[in-house]
């Protein structure tokens, strides 16, 4: 399996993070947003190349607020092809990245 996907889990709600908007920036320079599906999971790319990527959150707009979190700003390099998953881990007030599997 190769490619790039995320998947966001609401804390406070206890389920994923349906609706938020995730946009990548590519290596390549391409820009990319999804919107989350029901289950606060997308698949970003089928296929990563090597160099650094970004991924940024848009927290504020999911939570419908801006009072401590707008954009959540995720940076990361591939080095070796492959999958790569991006979940985030998120509160009102804290969040948590990692790489996945």
């Amino acid at each position: 399996m190769t490619g790039l996907t995320t998947h966001v889990l609401d804390t406070v709600r206890g389920a994923g993070a349906a609706g938020m908007e995730v946009e990548l920036h590519a290596p390549d320079g391409v820009i990319t947003t999804t919107t989350l599906d029901e289950n606060g999971r997308a698949t970003l790319l089928s296929k990563t190349k090597p160099g650094a990527y970004k991924l940024l959150f848009h927290a504020g707009a999911y939570l419908k607020s801006t009072d401590f979190y707008d954009i959540i700003p995720v940076h990361f390099l591939v080095t070796n092809a492959g999958h790569y998953h991006v979940p985030l881990i998120l509160s009102p007030f804290g969040y948590s990245t990692y790489r996945g599997t």
